[in-house]
């Protein structure tokens, strides 16, 4: 587990970017010397810091040929509604960078049925990455952690989606109620790579505290930071316990 810390939101971006790009680049890297590179995407808003440097700063340096994106959640909403996590990345990614729609595999927050597009989804990526026995394995799996603790869209209280073999899941906001559908905890971490991008100081408590014993099964968070093969943790939050 190694951390990066940096002075602002900003610069923490550009640390995971130059490390992703770092890993890619070697032979044994993410998807081996010139193969795919699949990556899976987080919401809610600090994710557009990471994409705006990402296209100003790192998009001509990036092998796009390579990339094929995914999602780690999405809320059951319209990809057209301000909550969608596919629209954010869109505007602030997707739109801005050359990658092809047969690139980029959505997780369709405006079906009806959730139940149904959780297997439909969980079905394509089960059927076109690598597995772990029965858990498909990304090679990057960006993460994002609530002031509560939670990551995907896991909330405290739900650590049953922690430890399913389903590699996605329904879950409800417990607050809101809104439904969401989430990567579940095996393939947070069985990724090659599943690095937490992380910025404010509200969300300074839970990073202090990641790796202590008693948190693991309090927050999600900590479960998957504790767990992961490789995690890395990119913020602008000074870390003054170890984690």
């Amino acid at each position: 587990m190694n951390i990066h810390v940096a002075d602002n939101a900003r610069e923490a971006a550009r640390m995971l970017l130059r490390n992703m790009l770092a890993v890619i680049r070697q032979p044994s890297g993410a998807g081996g010397e010139g193969g795919t590179v699949n990556v899976a995407f987080s919401g809610g808003s600090t994710p557009a810091i990471l994409f705006d440097v990402w296209v100003e700063e790192f998009a001509e340096l990036t092998p796009w040929n390579r990339f094929r994106v995914y999602w780690v959640d999405e809320r059951c909403v319209s990809s057209e509604n301000k909550d969608s996590n596919y629209r954010l990345a869109k505007i602030h990614l997707l739109d801005k960078v050359p990658l092809t729609s047969e690139q980029v595999f959505q997780i369709r927050g405006e079906q009806e049925d959730a139940e149904r597009e959780v297997l439909r989804y969980s079905s394509m990526v089960l059927s076109q990455l690598p597995l772990d026995g029965r858990i498909p394995v990304f090679d990057f799996v960006l993460l994002g952690i609530g002031a509560d603790g939670h990551t995907s869209s896991v909330f405290p209280g739900q650590e049953k989606l922690l430890h399913t073999l389903a590699p996605y899941a329904l879950s409800t906001h417990p607050v809101t109620g809104q439904r969401r559908i989430a990567m579940t905890g095996e393939v947070m971490v069985r990724a090659r790579h599943t690095w937490f991008y992380v910025t404010g100081q509200d969300k300074a408590g839970v990073i202090q505290s990641l790796s202590c014993p008693e948190v693991r099964n309090r927050y999600p968070a900590a479960y998957v930071w504790q767990s992961a093969l490789h995690a890395e943790l990119f913020t602008d939050i000074q870390v003054i316990s170890p984690v």
